[in-house]
């Protein structure tokens, strides 16, 4: 199956040991097979040989299921790592599967009680997941962005000085988790957060005291909110200028 003019590779001592194993069950990640499997190649062959030896060793990485699909591929079918790779995924995630993970990306929605910083998580291990989505970085960071609950849409227009959406999408996706992760060091209650757990009952004709107070409440949040963000400078955040740089 392999190119018959392909350079002699020999089998570095302790490779086969420590390659990563697929055996084609269905909650195996293909993509993260290879990626592994490419990172160990890659720590025993040099630039001018790697390619030769990621097709020389990728079977022994295969087991059971996987293994023997590797035996239909027809003579010669496989001319260079690229098309190996082409028909490891076509087999073991399909289009459908692709298709499956393109509209969980696309209708991501930010759980009520879940913090920016693991929605922030779980969204780049869905995306992650398949590599092949074939999405544009604007479009994931517009998902992403869209998808979270206002609180931490306003946290993050505030983060980065508002427009967020205009700057640069891969500077946006690049630095999104600097802001994720600055959220998750607050300490308290979320100053954004709609729920107000302080708000007194007591109202007059008209309202004027529940108005009053929710006046009081939203600028006591948006002076929480500022001292936060000034504790984030003091800690070594780079801001917005820098996050977007």
């Amino acid at each position: 199956m392999f190119p018959p003019n392909a350079p002699h590779v020999e089998i570095k001592q302790g490779l086969l040991a420590i390659l990563p194993d697929f055996r084609g069950f269905e909650n195996e990640n293909p993509y993260m097979h290879v990626k592994v499997f490419e990172e160990v190649i890659g720590n025993f062959y040099a630039t001018n040989v790697i390619e030769t030896a990621k097709l020389r060793f990728f079977p022994f990485s295969l087991k059971d299921k996987a293994k023997g699909w590797l035996y239909t591929l027809k003579p010669k079918s496989i001319g260079n790592w690229g098309e190996m790779t082409q028909e490891f995924y076509k087999k073991f995630f399909p289009p459908h599967k692709v298709q499956q993970v393109k509209m969980r990306i696309s209708s991501f929605i930010q759980g009520n009680n879940e913090t920016l910083f693991t929605a922030g998580e779980r969204f780049k291990d869905m995306y992650n997941f398949c590599l092949t989505h074939e999405y544009d970085t604007w479009r994931l960071v517009s998902y992403f962005y869209e998808g979270l609950q206002p609180r931490d849409r306003q946290f993050i227009q505030l983060s980065c000085g508002g427009g967020f959406l205009q700057k640069e999408p891969e500077y946006t996706m690049d630095n999104l988790d600097e802001i994720a992760e600055n959220s998750n060091t607050w300490s308290g209650p979320n100053p954004l957060d709609s729920t107000d757990r302080n708000k007194s009952g007591t109202t007059t004709s008209g309202g004027n005291v529940f108005r009053l107070r929710e006046e009081d409440n939203m600028s006591a949040k948006i002076s929480l909110l500022t001292k936060e963000i000034e504790k984030l400078k003091l800690k070594g955040s780079r801001g917005c200028n820098d996050v977007f740089r």
